[in-house]
């Protein structure tokens, strides 16, 4: 079973992550939900690869984890938005993206755990 690793509220938005106990060429694979403000689960997912450099449960390793979540158009190629949601594509063509990237890359992510 998952061990349950943090869980952070940022405007909102939810992110958790859970230890798997895998891992993929040495690192450690999490699990991880990211929840809208009206309880949407936008993504979801057990393929998160932690730096090896960071502990699972560091700010660093959230902050890689909300990198990936918060990507808009034009931050990476197109390939990579093919198989999103209609609203997993709103969330990232709209504002709330950039702010919780912004939000994340300012404020240590401690500040907000729930």
């Amino acid at each position: 079973m998952d061990s349950h690793l943090r869980t952070i509220r940022i405007e909102g938005y939810t992110l958790t992550t859970w230890d798997t106990y895998r891992e993929d060429r040495g690192k450690t694979i999490l699990r991880y939900r990211f929840i809208d403000p009206h309880g949407i689960t936008l993504f979801e997912g057990e393929d998160f690869a932690c730096s090896p450099l960071h502990a699972i449960d560091s700010d660093e390793c959230l902050r890689g984890l909300l990198g990936f979540l918060t990507l808009r158009p034009g931050d990476t190629d197109d390939e990579y938005f093919e198989e999103y949601t209609a609203e997993q594509m709103a969330f990232a063509e709209g504002g709330d993206a950039e702010m919780l990237s912004v939000y994340v890359d300012e404020i240590p992510p401690a500040a907000f755990e729930v």
